[in-house]
């Protein structure tokens, strides 16, 4: 059986368009990222993401309740792929719904910052050679960087940090997410 196809035009990063999935940075108010008590610390780190063999095609999202993630590109771009956070939260990990209608692509340009709330699937692709950037993100105590062999490997996500929860659609749903830049 085929994969069904989900394409989605990826769109500049504005705060309106933005807005159902978090908040992009601006002059007008400060963020505050966050972390559930007793859940870990706010924590900042450098990434490197690579480019895939193939930027255009996603399979997987992450999505975290402990805390919110901010993700702030320095050199390169990438497509930030986000979904609303699933309702069902109750109902665990591998039932939990991606509203595919509501899937919706971003180009984050260096500079920018796109601060995601908590429960937003989210995936992060650099469609450059390269894309380093500043993550705003949870750590445990003595937990280390999320750099696997010196890039950050976003399938290596679910080994590395066991409160992440990564879905893989294509193998669920039969589906994958086609990015038209």
């Amino acid at each position: 059986m085929e994969d069904g196809v989900v394409g989605i035009k990826v769109q500049p990063l504005t705060a309106e368009a933005f807005r159902p999935y978090g908040h992009m940075l601006e002059n007008k108010q400060p963020l505050f990222p966050e972390v559930e008590p007793g859940e870990g610390r706010v924590a900042l780190e450098l990434l490197r993401l690579k480019r895939p063999v193939n930027p255009r095609r996603i399979s997987m999202m992450a999505t975290h309740f402990s805390y919110n993630q901010t993700f702030i590109p320095l050199r390169g771009t990438m497509a930030l792929v986000v979904a609303p956070a699933p309702r069902n939260r109750g109902d665990g990990h591998e039932k939990y719904e991606i509203d595919y209608d509501r899937l919706a692509a971003f180009f984050v340009e260096p500079g920018q910052a796109a601060f995601i709330e908590k429960g937003v699937w989210h995936y992060a692709v650099a469609l450059g050679h390269e894309c380093e950037f500043v993550n705003i993100t949870r750590k445990n105590p003595g937990e280390g960087t999320s750099r696997v062999d010196d890039e950050l490997r976003m399938d290596a996500i679910p080994s590395m940090r066991p409160y992440v929860e990564v879905l893989d659609f294509r193998q669920r749903d039969r589906r994958v997410i086609e990015l038209d830049v």
